[in-house]
C-alpha cells in the first residue's frame, strides 16, 4: 500500500493541472454537502444545543376537537406531571416578551417562564451561581429571582464575576440574578436565543392580568420529558390518552374533546420544527445530485489523462502485474486526491455553517448554532472515500482490461472503448440539467416575488413596534396611546401619513386568525367560519396605499359613538358573501366576532398576507377603537429611501407618551418582506455560486471526454483526411457524435426535474425561462466544449497524424 501511494503521488506530480482541477471539483461537492448535513445534524440530532439528548426528548402536545394544537395550561401541566409515570420529571415552559431596564432605556428581550424543575430535568447547570430551586417558585411573589443568559451577562454586565446577587429590572419588577446559563445553553425552543428564564409561578407579578396560573384554559406551555426506563413510545401514548380523558371527565369546561400526541421534539407540530425539515431535506437532495455530477465529471477527467497511460499499464501487466495490482494502483491516486478534497472540503464545510448565524431574520432572537463537529468531519471524510472509490474504479477497471500484448503494437491508443465515456457523459449532464433547472426556478421565483405587487406600498414605509402588555404602572389605555402617538408624529417633518395595526403583512409568521359568524350565512356543519385578522387605525389603508373599493375607512379613534366597525377585503367578500355579488354587498353587514357585533363599514382590495404565491385570502380588519391590542406596529409613510431619517422621531413619539414602553423591530417594509423570503434566499444564493460553478465543470469535463476520443481516433483522422475528408467534416461528426450523448442525457435529466418540480413551482414564465433557458444553455455550453477538441485534432498536419502508423 505505501509503494501504491508513492507511485500515486508520482503520478500526481506529473499531471499537477488535472490534480488541482480533480480536488478543486470534489472540494465543492464534499463542502456544500458538509454544510448543509451539518444544518440538518444540527435541526434533527442536536435540536438544542447545550441540552444532552435532547433528540429523545418527547414532547406532551394536547390538541382540541378541531384538530388544532393548542399547547397546555399551568394547571394541565401539573396533573400531567403528578399522573404520568412513563413521563416522569416533565418539565413546562413558555415564551414570553420581556422588558428589561430603568424607564427611558427600557429594552424588549425575550423570556422563558419555567418550571421549578426546567433546568435540572435538561440536565443544564448554570454557568456562574445557580438555577431554580423549589424555594424560588412561590406564588406569592415575594423575591422574585431570575436566571440570565451568557449573552446578557456579557453584554449588560461586561462578564462581571459577582453579577450572582444583583439586581436586574423587568417589566417594572425588581428582581434578583441567581445564575448565568451556560453559552452553548439558548432554550428549548428550535433556533430561537432567549435572555431571560423566570420561574413560572412569577408570571402575575410580570404579566399585568395574567391569571394563567389558575385558569385552565389558558394555554400556551410547551411540555417535555424523557420516556422512564423501559418504557415505550407506546406505553406513553396509552397512558397520556388515558389521563387526558380522565382530565376531560373532571374539568369538561376546559378539556372536553381535547386529547394528546406524544411526540419527538423533531416531529413537533408547533413551532420552527416542521418548516425546516422539508426544506433542510430537499436541499440536501439537491446537494448530493451536485456532489453525483462532479463525481462523474471528475471520473470523466480522470479516464482522459489515463488516455496517455495504456503503454504503461501494458509493460506492467506484461512484467508481471496482476489485473488487481493494476487496479490498487489507481485506486490509490484517486484515494489520494479525494482524501485531499474531503480535508479542503471539511475546511469550506466550516465557513458554511455559519451561514444560518447569520440569516436576516427580525422580531424574534434568531440563533442556529451550527458547527463542524465530529460527525460533520466524519461524513466530509465518508463522502472522501466514496468520491475517490466513484471516481477511480470506472478508469481502473478499464485499464486493468488492457492486453499485455499491445505494448508492442504502436497503434495502442486506438483500443480504448467509448461505452463507459458516454455512459457517464449521459448521467453527468442530466444530473446538471435537474440541479440546474431547480436552481434557475429558485433564482427565478425570487427575482419574480421583488417584481410582484403585495396589494400595499413597500418604498418609503417604516416600522416600528411596541408593546404595552408589560408595563402595569402605566396609565394610558390603548386607544389613548395609538392617539397621543399618532398625533406625534403627524408632526414631525418629512412623514406623510402614519398608523398603527397589530399585525404587519407578510411576516414569517404569518397573521392571526379570528372565528366569526356572518348575518344571513350559517354553515351546514354548524362549525364557525375562520378568517386572517389584523387590527389598525384609521389611515392605515391610506398610509400603506391599500385602495378601498365600496364604503369607508374607520370613525376616528376620538368618536366613542356608534357600534364597532370591521373593514374586509375583496377575497372576504367573494368567499363569505358571494362570488358573483357586487362588493358594496357586504356593506353594512353585522359580523360577530368574540361575542361583540361589528358593522362592515368598508371593502378594500385585496392583498397577500402570509407568503408570496398565496391564493387570495378572507381577511377581515378591525378598528383599533374597538378593542386596542398591548401589541403595536407603528407604519409611517415617507419619501421613499428616507425612511431611516424618522427612526429618532418615531422613539421619541412613543417614549413621550410612555416611556416604560420600548420601541423594537424598526425597520423598512422592504426589508420586512425580505425576512419573508429568507428560507427561499438561503437555497437560492447557493444557486447563484454553484449553478455557474456546476456548468463550468461540466464544460470542463465534456471537453475532456471529447479531447480523450478525438485523441483515440487521431491515426483514423489522419487516414481520412489523407484521403480529402474536409476538416469542417470532421469537426462536425465529432461534435454531432458527443452532442448526441449530451442530448440523451439530457432529456432525461430534463423529465425527472419536469415530473418532480412541476408539482411544487406554479406554473409562469418562470417556468418557461428554467425548464427551457436552461437547457439551451447547457446545450450551447457543451456544444462549445465539444467543438474545441474537435476542431484543434482536425487541424493537425496527416503526415504527423500517421508519422507513428
Amino acid at each position: 500500500m505505501i509503494d501504491d501511494l508513492r507511485q500515486a503521488w508520482r503520478q500526481i506530480r506529473q499531471s499537477p493541472l488535472v490534480a488541482i482541477v480533480v480536488v478543486l471539483s470534489l472540494t465543492i461537492g464534499i463542502g456544500v454537502n458538509t454544510s448543509v448535513f451539518s444544518w440538518v445534524q444540527a435541526r434533527l440530532l442536536q435540536p438544542l444545543p447545550g441540552v444532552s439528548g435532547a433528540a429523545s426528548l418527547r414532547l406532551v402536545e394536547p390538541r382540541n376537537d378541531n384538530g388544532l394544537y393548542v399547547g397546555s395550561s399551568w394547571r394541565e401541566y401539573l396533573d400531567l406531571s403528578s399522573r404520568l409515570s412513563t413521563l416522569p420529571n416533565l418539565v413546562a415552559s413558555r415564551m414570553v416578551p420581556l422588558y428589561v431596564g430603568e424607564p427611558g432605556a427600557v429594552e424588549r428581550m425575550f423570556g422563558v417562564l419555567a418550571s421549578d424543575n426546567y433546568f435540572s430535568a435538561l440536565g443544564v447547570q448554570a454557568q456562574i451561581g445557580r438555577t431554580f430551586l423549589p424555594s424560588d417558585v412561590a406564588a406569592d411573589g415575594q423575591s422574585p429571582v431570575v436566571v440570565i443568559s451568557h449573552g446578557l451577562w456579557q453584554s449588560r454586565y461586561q462578564a462581571a464575576p459577582d453579577v450572582v446577587g444583583r439586581q436586574l429590572r423587568v417589566n417594572s419588577q425588581v428582581m434578583t440574578i441567581i445564575g448565568v446559563a451556560p453559552e452553548v445553553f439558548q432554550g428549548t425552543v428550535l433556533g430561537l436565543n432567549f435572555d431571560v428564564w423566570l420561574p413560572a409561578t412569577m408570571a402575575p407579578i410580570v404579566v399585568s392580568g395574567s391569571r394563567e396560573l389558575t385558569s385552565r384554559t389558558s394555554r400556551g406551555y410547551a411540555v417535555m420529558g424523557r420516556l422512564a426506563a423501559g418504557v415505550s413510545q407506546v406505553d406513553a401514548e396509552r397512558e397520556v390518552a388515558a389521563v387526558m380523558a380522565a382530565l376531560a371527565h373532571e374539568y369538561p369546561e376546559s378539556n372536553t374533546g381535547v386529547t394528546a400526541e406524544v411526540a419527538l421534539f423533531r416531529d413537533s407540530p408547533r413551532g420552527p420544527q416542521r418548516m425546516l425539515t422539508n426544506a433542510l431535506l430537499v436541499l440536501q437532495a439537491l446537494m448530493v445530485l451536485i456532489w453525483l455530477a462532479v463525481c462523474g465529471n471528475t471520473t470523466n477527467l480522470i479516464l482522459a489523462r489515463t488516455s496517455g497511460r495504456y503503454r504503461e499499464v501494458s509493460v506492467r501487466l506484461a512484467l508481471g502485474a496482476s489485473r488487481l495490482r493494476i487496479c490498487r494502483l489507481l485506486l490509490a491516486e484517486s484515494m489520494v486526491l479525494s482524501t485531499v478534497a474531503a480535508l479542503l472540503g471539511a475546511g469550506l464545510a466550516v465557513w458554511g455553517t455559519r451561514v444560518l448565524m447569520v440569516l436576516p431574520m427580525t422580531g424574534l432572537p434568531i440563533r442556529f448554532q451550527t458547527e463542524l463537529d465530529a460527525g460533520g468531519l466524519l461524513f466530509a471524510l465518508t463522502l472522501g472515500v466514496l468520491s475517490g472509490l466513484l471516481v477511480g474504479i470506472g478508469p481502473a477497471w478499464q485499464l486493468s482490461r488492457l492486453d499485455a500484448q499491445l505494448v508492442f503494437r504502436s497503434s495502442v491508443k486506438t483500443s480504448g472503448r467509448s461505452g463507459l465515456r458516454h455512459a457517464l457523459m449521459a448521467v453527468q449532464v442530466a444530473l446538471a440539467i435537474v440541479v440546474l433547472v431547480v436552481a434557475g426556478l429558485f433564482v427565478q421565483s425570487i427575482r419574480e416575488t421583488r417584481d410582484t405587487d403585495p396589494g400595499f406600498q413597500r418604498a418609503g414605509i417604516l416600522l416600528a413596534a411596541f408593546d404595552t402588555s408589560g408595563r402595569p404602572s402605566s396609565q394610558v389605555g390603548g386607544r389613548q396611546m395609538a392617539l397621543r402617538v399618532l398625533d406625534e408624529l403627524r408632526g414631525v417633518p418629512g412623514v406623510e401619513s402614519a398608523a398603527i395595526s397589530s399585525s404587519v403583512p407578510l411576516d414569517i409568521h404569518g397573521l392571526p386568525t379570528r372565528v366569526f359568524t356572518l348575518d344571513g350565512r350559517r354553515r351546514a356543519d354548524g362549525e364557525l367560519d375562520d378568517v386572517l385578522s389584523n387590527v389598525v387605525t384609521p389611515a392605515y389603508f391610506d398610509t400603506l396605499g391599500i385602495r378601498i373599493l365600496a364604503g369607508r375607512d374607520f370613525s376616528p379613534l376620538t368618536d366613542e359613538s356608534g357600534p364597532a366597525q370591521a373593514v374586509v377585503n375583496e377575497a372576504f367578500v367573494r368567499t363569505f358573501v358571494g362570488s358573483a355579488e357586487p362588493v358594496t354587498s357586504a356593506l353594512g353587514r353585522t359580523l360577530e366576532a368574540r361575542g361583540r357585533d361589528h358593522v362592515i363599514v368598508g371593502v378594500v382590495a385585496t392583498t397577500l398576507a402570509n407568503a408570496f404565491g398565496e391564493a387570495p385570502e378572507p381577511q377581515v380588519y378591525f378598528s383599533y377603537r374597538d378593542g386596542a391590542p398591548a401589541l403595536g406596529e407603528v407604519h409611517v409613510r415617507t419619501r421613499p429611501g428616507a425612511e431611516m431619517a424618522v427612526v429618532k422621531d418615531v422613539r421619541r413619539a412613543v417614549q413621550v407618551v410612555d416611556p416604560e414602553v420600548p420601541v423594537f423591530n424598526v425597520r423598512t417594509m422592504t426589508e420586512h418582506v425580505d425576512t419573508n423570503l429568507v428560507f427561499r434566499r438561503v437555497p437560492g444564493r447557493l444557486f447563484v455560486i454553484l449553478g455557474p460553478l456546476l456548468l463550468l465543470l461540466v464544460a470542463a469535463g465534456l471537453y475532456a471526454v471529447v479531447s480523450y476520443a478525438t485523441t483515440l481516433r487521431t491515426p483514423e483522422i489522419g487516414v481520412r483526411m489523407a484521403l480529402g475528408a474536409s476538416p469542417g467534416r470532421l469537426v462536425r461528426e465529432s461534435v454531432a457524435s458527443a452532442m448526441r450523448v449530451v442530448i440523451a442525457g439530457a432529456v432525461v435529466g430534463w423529465v425527472i426535474v419536469f415530473i418532480s418540480v412541476t408539482a411544487l413551482f406554479p406554473s409562469g414564465s418562470g417556468d418557461l425561462v428554467a425548464f427551457v433557458g436552461v437547457p439551451l444553455l447547457l446545450m450551447l455550453v457543451a456544444a462549445v466544449a465539444c467543438w474545441i477538441p474537435s476542431r484543434r485534432c482536425a487541424l493537425v498536419d496527416p503526415a504527423i497524424s500517421l508519422r507513428n502508423e
